[in-house]
Parts: C-alpha cells; sequence; structure tokens
C-alpha cells in the first residue's frame, strides 16, 4: 500500500511523500485498530463494596454508593452466583488503596480487586 503525502515548502508549490507499506504491516495495524475498538477495556483496579448472590441488593448498594459519591464510576459485575459492586477506576493498587479511607466510614469491608475491563472513560472522570 502506498500513502501520499502532501508536504507544503516556504513557497506554495506542493511536493509529495510516496510512503511504501508492507501488506503484512498495514494488516496487523488494521486488526490492532479493530480488537481495540471491539474491547476498549483497560487492565486496573476498582475497590470492591459488596457481594451477593442477590442482585437486586447490589444495585441498590450502586444507587446508595451514587448519591454518596456522584462523580465515582461505580458498576456491578456477575461472577456466578455472585453480583459484585466495584467503584472507582484506578491504574494502580496504591491508587485504590489511597481511596479507600474515604470509604471506610461507609464501607469498612472495601477492598481493592483487580478488574481487566475497565473503560477508558472512567479514567477520566
Amino acid at each position: 500500500m502506498a500513502v501520499l503525502l502532501p508536504v507544503f515548502s516556504g513557497t506554495l508549490a506542493a511536493q509529495e511523500i510516496q510512503f511504501n507499506i508492507d501488506p503484512s504491516v498495514d494488516q496487523l495495524l488494521r486488526n490492532w485498530v479493530y480488537q481495540n475498538r471491539a474491547n476498549p477495556g483497560i487492565d486496573g483496579w476498582r475497590l470492591q463494596l459488596l457481594s451477593s448472590t442477590d442482585r437486586s441488593r447490589v444495585e441498590a448498594g450502586k444507587t446508595e454508593f451514587l448519591n454518596l459519591f456522584p462523580n465515582v464510576p461505580a458498576d456491578w459485575v456477575h461472577e456466578k452466583p455472585y453480583y459484585k459492586l466495584r467503584v472507582g477506576a484506578f491504574f494502580t493498587r496504591q491508587e485504590a488503596l489511597s481511596f479507600l479511607p474515604q470509604l471506610s466510614a461507609y464501607y469498612p469491608g472495601a477492598y481493592p480487586a483487580r478488574d481487566t475491563n475497565i473503560h477508558p472513560r472512567d479514567f477520566l472522570e
């Protein structure tokens, strides 16, 4: 595959630079883009607040948490037979642990939990 890139110098005349890309490299790049669009999850850490076999209890816990901390992302996951309420989005365990004291008054049993599928927007909020 050839890519043409117009280049403008000090004068108004345009010049072209041609890049010849190996088809296997081009396919590798396309596969990488496709995989990242299909699964944008990032490995990281969250704080687990609650675990129960009762989904409605976990959903009520999520609502309660969001009333207390509206700017912190919260979601539950289902790992049979348990529903688990996890909050926050941290790149490292240490970052998750640094948020733990703010939760300890409300959730004394909270602990860091590894999460392999955190959406990138959760880290920005």
